[in-house]
């Protein structure tokens, strides 16, 4: 009887963090326009997942100028908006578009930033 609780309890854990969100691996490309005195192979960005609600930085990956790389993001029903942003060794700061991720079906898991707008210093 204890081993059936326990088995029940397991699935119904399982299937509320399927419903209600949970930690989600999500896959990320783009490039980062490259500077005349840098070459495209020479950069080294570190990108950053921001929450563009709160502005915490919620992940954060070294990439060169083209990338596709997974990021980890704790999901849920409705959707979060954030972006990202670059921040390369020759010292520019690139930032994407804002993209929504959810944990329901009808989002993407794969987001193409396409290239990276330079912010102003």
């Amino acid at each position: 009887m204890k081993m059936n609780l326990s088995a029940a309890l397991s699935v119904l854990i399982m299937s509320g963090c399927s419903t209600i969100g949970g930690d989600m691996v999500i896959r990320v490309s783009g490039s980062i326009p490259s500077s005349s005195s840098t070459s495209q192979q020479e950069k080294e960005c570190q990108l950053e997942m921001i929450s563009a609600e709160t502005g915490d930085i919620l992940s954060s990956k070294g990439v060169r100028s083209e990338f596709s790389t997974i990021m980890m993001v704790v999901s849920g029903q409705k959707p979060k908006n954030y972006y990202f942003s670059a921040k390369c060794s020759d010292g520019r700061l690139f930032r994407s578009e804002d993209v929504a991720v959810s944990s329901r079906r009808s989002y993407s898991r794969a987001f193409d930033l396409g290239s990276l707008t330079e912010e102003s210093p």
